[in-house]
Order: C-alpha cells, then sequence, then structure tokens
C-alpha cells in the first residue's frame, strides 16, 4: 500500500507509481528522486488547507486544473519547509504542446496576486521572446477579472483586483502582474517575487534572465518558473538546461531545490501512436477536441513532411531537426565539443566566407592530426550590420570569449583578413588558404600583402561547387565518427546547426542556409572551404602523450 501523502498530491503520484497512464522514465525520476524524499523529510510539512483555498479560486476561471496541474500546484505553493519557506524555489516544466500551459500560468498568476497567497508586494513578471507571447496569460487573468465566467463574481473581482491592459494589481498585498520581452530594456531594479518563462525554448542567452532574476530575494517565497514545450534552437538555454535536469532527476540531493516535471516521448518510434503520446501531453486523455486533431496530424503526416520536425519537438518534445537537410545531428554537433591538442607549429590550411562585407566575415585553419580534424576560427562582424536585432544568439557573449570581433565601420576590410592569417602564420605553418572563386578578387590585394597569391605563389586556392561536393561525404563522416573538434567554441555549433545540405538530381551535396537572414553561416562555411584542401596537409602524428626516454651508453 502506497503511503498517503495530500490528496492532492496522492492522485497524480500514484497514476505514475501504478503505471496507470503512459508516461516517459523522466515522471518516474522525479517522483522517486525529488518529490517522495523531499516529502519524508521531518522538516517538510504539506499545507493542504493552503492548497484547498488556493484551487477554490478555480470557480473564477472557465476551465479546471487537470490532475498533473492540481499536482503541481499542491508542490508549488503548499510544500514547505517547518520554518514557512517554500521548498521548490525553482519549477522547471516541460509539456508537449496542448497541455495547457498557458492556462496553468494564468491561474498561478491569478493565485499569487490572490488574499489567499497573502504576500505583500509579490509582483510576479512574465517574461517571453515575443510581446504576444508574453501577453497570452496576462490577457487570460485580464478577461477573467474584466469579464467574469458569471456576473455574481463581479463585484467579488472588482474588489480584489485592479485590471488594466498594462498592469494588473491584487489590491490586498500590491502585488503586481506585468509582462516583460527579451527587450533588457526596463527590467533592472525590479522588486520581483516571482519570475514565469514562457517558452524558453526561445531563448539564446541568459542576459535577460538574469536582469530579472537579479530582482528576486527581496519578498519571501521567491520563485523562477519556466513552463515551455522543446524546440529547434540547439545549444541555448534550454538545452543546457536539459542537461542540468538530468543531473537532478537521477539522484535525490537534499539540498536541490529545483522541481523538475518533464513529459517527453521516448523513442521517435512512437510519434505515430496516439496512445503514447500522453507521456509528452500529459493532458490528451482530458482534451478529446485535442485527441481527434493530432490524429488527424498523424493520418496527414506522410503528405506534410515539412511540419514533421515542428511536430516531433512540440508536440512529443523530442526535438529531431530535419533529417533531409541538417548537417550533423544535433548529438553529432556537440561531439564537436572536444579538447584541442597543442596545435602550434603544426601544419594547417585556412578558409575564408567573404559573402558580405558588411555583415558577417569568417575566418579558419583546419589542421589534422592522426585522424582527427581540428578547426580554429575567427569571426568579424560589422556593427552596422542591419541584421543583428534579429540575431538569436549570445554575440556579447562570444566577444568575451575572443571568438567575435565587433568592427565599428562601414564594412570588414580585406586587410582584416589578411592582417588575421599574417598574425596566425606566426603561429602556425599555414600552407594555402581556401575561398570562393567569385569573392577572391575582393581579397587579392590584401592576401598579396602578407604572401598569399593564387596565381604567382600558387598558395590560395579558388574554390568552385564541385570542389564542396567532393569534400561533403569527407565533412559528412567526420561528424558522425566524432572527428571533427571545434573545441570551446560555441559560435562554431551555431553556424553549423544553421547550415542546410542542399542536393542536385545526381546526389551531389552543397551547403546553404536554413533562414536568410538570421541564422548565420559564415564560420562554417569557411571550414568546408578548408575541408576542400585538407588533402594538402601532410599527415602528422600526435606524439604529446608519449614519454620519450634517453638512454646513453
Amino acid at each position: 500500500m502506497m503511503k498517503s501523502y495530500s490528496r492532492f498530491i496522492d492522485p497524480y503520484l500514484r497514476k505514475i507509481k501504478n503505471n496507470e497512464v503512459e508516461h516517459c522514465k523522466e515522471q518516474d525520476l522525479m517522483i522517486d528522486n525529488i518529490v517522495i524524499p523531499t516529502l519524508e523529510r521531518p522538516d517538510v510539512r504539506i499545507d493542504d488547507e493552503k492548497i484547498e483555498k488556493g484551487l477554490s479560486l478555480q470557480k473564477y476561471f472557465p476551465y479546471r486544473l487537470i490532475e498533473w496541474e492540481v499536482f503541481l500546484f499542491a508542490l508549488i505553493v503548499g510544500v514547505t519547509f517547518t520554518d514557512g519557506d517554500i521548498v521548490f524555489n525553482e519549477i522547471r516544466v516541460m509539456v508537449g504542446r496542448g497541455s495547457g500551459k498557458n492556462g496553468f500560468i494564468s491561474f498561478l498568476c491569478f493565485y499569487f496576486l490572490s488574499p489567499y497567497h497573502g504576500i505583500r508586494g509579490y509582483n510576479i513578471d512574465l517574461m517571453a521572446n515575443a510581446e504576444d507571447q508574453a501577453k497570452t496569460s496576462f490577457k487570460d487573468v485580464y478577461e477573467v477579472i474584466t469579464d467574469p465566467v458569471e456576473s455574481k463574481y463581479k463585484t467579488v473581482l472588482k474588489k480584489n483586483y485592479h485590471a488594466t491592459k498594462e498592469l494588473i494589481t491584487g489590491r490586498a498585498t500590491k502585488s503586481e502582474l506585468r509582462f516583460n520581452t527579451s527587450s533588457k530594456r526596463g527590467k533592472d531594479s525590479k522588486r520581483t517575487g516571482c519570475i514565469i518563462f514562457d517558452e524558453k525554448h526561445e531563448y539564446t542567452d541568459v542576459q535577460n534572465m538574469n536582469t530579472l532574476k537579479s530582482g528576486l530575494g527581496k519578498v519571501w517565497h521567491g520563485r523562477i518558473i519556466t513552463i515551455t514545450t522543446d524546440g529547434h534552437i540547439r545549444g541555448a538555454v534550454l538545452d543546457q538546461e536539459k542537461e542540468q535536469n538530468q543531473d537532478i532527476l537521477k539522484e535525490y540531493n537534499p539540498l536541490n531545490r529545483t522541481l523538475v516535471f518533464w513529459c517527453r516521448i521516448e523513442s521517435e518510434k512512437e510519434w505515430n501512436q496516439i496512445d503514447k503520446l500522453v507521456k509528452a501531453i500529459p493532458s490528451l486523455n482530458d482534451f478529446p477536441s485535442l485527441k481527434t486533431t493530432i490524429q488527424k496530424e498523424i493520418i496527414e503526416m506522410p503528405y506534410n513532411m515539412d511540419y514533421f520536425p515542428e511536430y516531433m519537438a512540440k508536440r512529443c518534445n523530442f526535438p529531431i531537426g530535419n533529417k533531409e537537410v541538417e548537417v550533423a545531428t544535433w548529438e553529432d554537433i556537440l561531439a564537436t565539443d572536444q579538447d584541442m591538442i597543442d596545435l602550434e607549429g603544426r601544419n594547417c590550411v585556412g578558409g575564408v566566407d567573404y559573402a558580405k562585407t558588411n555583415d558577417f566575415v569568417a575566418t579558419g585553419l583546419t589542421f589534422r592530426v592522426e585522424e582527427k580534424i581540428y578547426h580554429v576560427q575567427h569571426t568579424f562582424i560589422c556593427s552596422r550590420s542591419r541584421d543583428l536585432g534579429g540575431i538569436k544568439a549570445p554575440l556579447r557573449e562570444w566577444e568575451a570569449k575572443g571568438d567575435v570581433e565587433f568592427v565599428d565601420d562601414v564594412e570588414i576590410s580585406p586587410d582584416l583578413v589578411a592582417g588575421w592569417f599574417e598574425k596566425m602564420g606566426q603561429r602556425y605553418n599555414i600552407i594555402k588558404i581556401a575561398i570562393d572563386n567569385y569573392r577572391y578578387s575582393l581579397l587579392n590585394s590584401a592576401l598579396k600583402k602578407v604572401g598569399f597569391d593564387a596565381f604567382e605563389k600558387k598558395n590560395v586556392y579558388l574554390v568552385r561547387p564541385s570542389d564542396i561536393m567532393k569534400a561533403a561525404p569527407i565533412i559528412n563522416h567526420g561528424f558522425v565518427t566524432h572527428r571533427i573538434v571545434f573545441g570551446n567554441t560555441p559560435i562554431m555549433r551555431w553556424y553549423t546547426n544553421n547550415t542546410k545540405k542542399q542536393m542536385d538530381d545526381k546526389g551531389n551535396i552543397t551547403y546553404g542556409k536554413i533562414e536568410p537572414n538570421y541564422r548565420k553561416t559564415d564560420g562554417f562555411m569557411a571550414f568546408v572551404s578548408t575541408m576542400t584542401i585538407v588533402d594538402e596537409i601532410p599527415e602528422e602524428l600526435d606524439y604529446s602523450g608519449i614519454n620519450f626516454d634517453v638512454y646513453s651508453y
């Protein structure tokens, strides 16, 4: 007989533990390594009365919370230490599209503003990447207050809440509900009780998030709540959190204060099994119309395969990329994050992508040591590029690492590019530089000044599309065998993930952009240029790990 903890927690907990509903392993791990060990602690208590009062606010909404939402609500608001502090000060919810996440966010916000929560000045910041998304739950709460589900609630709602289209206030506690977008402006010095991140898969860096988080700590029961689906942007904030979530889930840590509620299918093969999809969408069996919609999507998928990556990422929380066009799987791209060896003095070949002088220009060097391909890159960015505002990548963070250099001019001068190769030539032996045949005229004079010329010295190679077709299978082999090493250079993984394969009717592969303006590929294309001449590097062995003892007789 399973132990009873709370009438609000037990139903969902038992359903998972008794395998009454399909669920992923992360649900078992959450219960076994977070929830039960926490509830068993002598210094933890469950306030059922507080939970019940909070849930009584459902009468003001046009819907009721589903079992998994009641379970989470109880853990969020009703589980505290004996000193009164909340146990879970960070909650991370990953559920598939259709689960009703915005409805849950709206109810939480309404509760936090209410007298039942009772904490004065408990301001709530809704954070999303776009204003429309940030306003979704805000509008829900606004409509609950200004357009009650029953007219008899109008007086009590007006007495306890004041709502405008920009700000909602809980009158008793002077708590405010605010919406924010990813623009950092205006977020400093906010007195925040709770930050709710909606659709975190769209976030590419933590700078703006950290600005908001810095307002926590001034109000009792400070919380960070994330409710999101998975997405397509790899290597960004959500992927980093997913890696941390796996560590949190694998064993109980008494110091852990993060609750991870993660729902997803566990194999790509489950995508068309409607009964398995409840693993990702815990509300599926409660919403018949949603089930019908998804069944229709499954039936029509063979005729709409462009939708498949979106379906896998958002419905199933199981992102796979588009196998037809991706350069490599995200796992294989991540595998490029291997330690660099000492490359000083070694032979290498260079590459340049110099497509637009007023945007991004990438340079790189490729080394071949034993069976590994090592690549070192440098990116110049024109600070006046019109695309910068739309790029979702931590460019300034990469600048601080030294991987990126901003150029405050109308364009990136050929002399800057040539100067980089001249500087690198003092550390490495650059045998040859590869550059697109159509771009060479722009760099010709500058490269000649530093000793590189296509015709006299023949140490510049002019790359043609047919060269890239020949290099593509070698590049693919390097990714799948994990022989390509970019080291701790996340911009190269960003470039690679932004690039797509393009196949002609004869099966030959070249490369192009997944998105034309904001997902840059320059660094990857510079790498591709180097791979067209990589065979010109004499094969070298790495003797760094061998101890050469010297004997004298």
